[in-house]
């Protein structure tokens, strides 16, 4: 087995985080691109709130705070107050929270989103500066909303260059979330573990581009690989020792996606039997 062999493995493994990941989020929302709360919403909904220990409400109580606003033209400390009463103001963690807006504090280093980006759409202001290979512009206007730091900022950008087939080239180790998960698989296949973040964002898209492989999506294959195929550090290591024993996983895993979707595909049928029996009973 080779890092090679790996890579490509996890280059193609990444159709299988974009189909149970990013394609439902980004497709829900599909008028992103013109419109500003869409394009706010898939921020909210996959990447804003990305911290170990988070609330899972979070995401889905933001969303319905935002559609609240765009209905009713509220104001920030409006969505802010509708987003803490959805959650019964319990646990909103004001210091890192993006929808968090107050006059003083949205005049520091950090601000609420709509303070951070103004009348600007955060994909396609993202889009358009990864397209012109501006990341680093690109990244420190996420870094600029309070509790995004380098790994959310990374994980959005990861998936806008995806998602829209972009290969921006300087900086791209920017592109590169790094979490537990990624650390393993990197320090693994180099034998070391004495690399920090950026070295190990760097050494994926420095391998990746002599290998002719997309580091993004080799970036969205690791971490689904690891966190969802694995799913511990003995299955991944084992995997990382021996090829063998990953594509046996891998095969399994893709088993049973097959199996849960002829499962999906039954019980739609008889959802559909049932409402057609409700309405003509």
């Amino acid at each position: 087995m080779t890092n090679l062999d790996m890579l490509k493995m996890f280059e193609a493994v990444s159709v299988l985080f974009r189909a149970s990941y990013q394609e439902p989020l980004w497709g829900k929302y599909c008028s992103h691109l013109g419109n500003s709360i869409d394009a706010v919403c898939i921020f909210f909904r996959g990447y804003a709130f990305e911290h170990q220990g988070r609330s899972p409400s979070y995401p889905p109580a933001a969303v319905k705070a935002i559609k609240k606003s765009e209905d009713n033209h509220d104001s920030p400390q409006d969505i802010w107050k509708n987003f803490g009463s959805f959650l019964h103001n319990k646990g909103l963690n004001k210091d890192i929270n993006p929808l968090y807006h107050d006059d003083n504090s949205c005049n520091t280093k950090e601000m609420c989103i709509w303070c951070a980006l103004g009348s600007e759409n955060i994909v396609s202001a993202s889009k358009e500066d990864l397209n012109k290979d501006q990341i680093k512009a690109a990244h420190d206007r996420l870094k600029r909303i309070r509790g995004v730091g380098n790994k959310i900022a990374s994980l959005f950008l990861r998936d806008v260059a995806v998602n829209y087939n972009l290969t921006p080239i300087k900086d791209r180790w920017l592109l590169q979330p790094v979490d537990i998960w990624i650390r393993r698989i990197v320090q693994s296949l180099n034998n070391s573990s004495k690399m920090d973040n950026r070295v190990i964002a760097e050494w994926i898209v420095d391998r990746c581009k002599e290998c002719n492989i997309n580091p993004e999506r080799c970036n969205q294959g690791m971490w689904y690989f690891a966190a969802r195929i694995a799913g511990s550090d003995f299955e991944l290591e084992q995997s990382l020792q021996d090829m063998n024993y990953a594509r046996n996983l891998l095969k399994n895993h893709i088993s049973v996606l097959k199996t849960s979707s002829s499962a999906a595909i039954e019980l739609e049928s008889q959802l559909n039997n049932w409402l057609f029996a409700e309405l003509c009973g």
